[in-house]
């Protein structure tokens, strides 16, 4: 993995970059994805973030479920980056979204998470999506990760 990109000017001030650069992946087409810990007011979890526009929108004008899905992939992501290295990685098994407040064009979606429990080689992990620094609940998610070693 590599070294996290620390933001050090504005909105995102002291927020990780999800990649330093273009890398020519699938979240690449989500716009930047921003990070870091202590999504909970006692300072556990992981947070990420990312700003949304028209083209992140359904034919209804709220934000598109497939996109809320791809979102909570990266958030699964985030939350167990510190098991991750260039040595280990993690696939996604399973992801449940369950879609409970529509998501508005134009404000920032945030993402927050935690473990719920690890094994030998799984990893179960729950959250949320919200907008509005987490007053408006678009979704509720969890999944499990199966640990893999990445193959050189």
């Amino acid at each position: 993995m590599p070294a996290p990109t620390l933001i050090i000017e504005g909105p995102y001030r002291g927020w990780n970059r999800w990649h330093a650069s273009n890398e020519g992946r699938f979240t690449d087409h989500l716009g930047e994805i921003y990070y870091r810990d202590g999504a909970y007011p006692d300072g556990s979890g992981v947070v990420c973030a990312m700003e949304t526009a028209r083209h992140h929108s359904n034919g209804l004008g709220f934000l598109h479920g497939g996109l809320l899905m791809a979102f909570v992939d990266v958030a699964l992501f985030t939350v167990i980056r510190h098991q991750l290295s260039r040595e280990k990685g993690a696939v996604t098994l399973q992801a449940s979204t369950d879609f409970i407040g529509a998501g508005t064009v134009g404000k920032p979606l945030e993402g927050r998470g935690h473990v719920v429990k690890e094994s030998g080689k799984l990893i179960w992990v729950a959250g949320t999506l919200t907008q509005d620094d987490g007053a408006h609940l678009v979704a509720q998610w969890h999944g499990i990760l199966r640990k893999i070693i990445r193959k050189p």
